[in-house]
């Protein structure tokens, strides 16, 4: 039987008189990569939100591991094992490579202003910043450590804010759109990247994605919101063959079908 890594249970979010999302329920098992896709507006970045503590749904819950979260902050469902990426990169732009690294490693300290003060963290600062070159490593820009974030060519700089979010030490890895502004060279390698880093870090991913060869090649199941609800799920061949599927991307009457 498959471990569930995280239950979304009947999730709501309203915004006034609009319903950005509608009694979504999905299920992520561990080890899995699913993703979560949609036209543009479908609610798929709002259900983001509300996973990760941005937005407390108006009805519904989230359930990581097996407890309920539902309307933690965002720090609080980190610190339990979830990290996300964002569409727009937000990296520390005047931080080099190594330190938007190390800063995200920060969260898993274990001292406190007073042994800061006293400098009797050194150890676990010694600690963290050899876990972050090894990150650094890890994920291929080690070279670059020590260049300004935001001088790095685009695709480096989306693998940067990946491994910023992995340095948070998370088992739940939420990627909002990876792939956007990417070519197609840049995408085929980000599609390895996302599986050779799941295998890595033992990791379960969870993506919205436009790029639909990346989101067939690497998921092993995927979601479909419109008008944030949900409309279909299963295996990137059940989805694709789903007149559903093809009427929301193309605009097409379901009672009309598909030529």
């Amino acid at each position: 039987m498959s471990e569930n890594v995280l239950h979304i249970d009947h999730l709501t979010m309203r915004f006034g008189g609009v319903v950005a999302v509608n009694d979504l329920s999905m299920d992520i098992n561990k080890g899995e990569i699913v993703a979560l896709i949609g036209p543009n507006g479908a609610g798929k970045t709002t259900a983001f939100n509300m996973i990760t503590g941005v937005y407390t749904p108006t009805e519904g819950k989230v359930i990581l591991d097996g407890h309920d979260v539902t309307g933690k902050r965002p720090d609080e469902i980190t610190k339990l094992g979830v990290a996300r990426t964002f569409q727009n990169i937000r990296l520390f732009s005047s931080m080099t490579v190594f330190d938007n690294v190390l800063t995200a490693r920060h969260l898993r300290r274990t001292s406190n202003f007073l042994t800061a003060t006293f400098r009797l963290n050194a150890a676990e600062e010694k600690k963290m910043r050899a876990e972050t070159e090894a990150l650094l490593r890890e994920v291929d820009l080690y070279d670059l450590k020590d260049e300004m974030a935001t001088s790095l060519p685009y695709g480096k700089q989306r693998l940067l804010e990946i491994a910023r979010a992995l340095s948070t030490q998370p088992k739940l890895l939420l990627l909002d759109e990876p792939a956007a502004g990417m070519n197609p060279q840049e995408t085929e390698a980000l599609g390895e990247f996302i599986k050779q880093i799941k295998d890595k870090f033992n990791l379960t991913v969870f993506l919205i994605e436009h790029h639909m060869n990346l989101v067939m090649g690497i998921s092993d199941r995927i979601y479909v919101i419109d008008f944030g609800k949900q409309i279909a799920q299963g295996t990137p061949a059940e989805v694709q063959d789903n007149p559903a599927v093809i009427a929301a991307y193309l605009g097409v009457d379901e009672d009309e079908g598909v030529q």
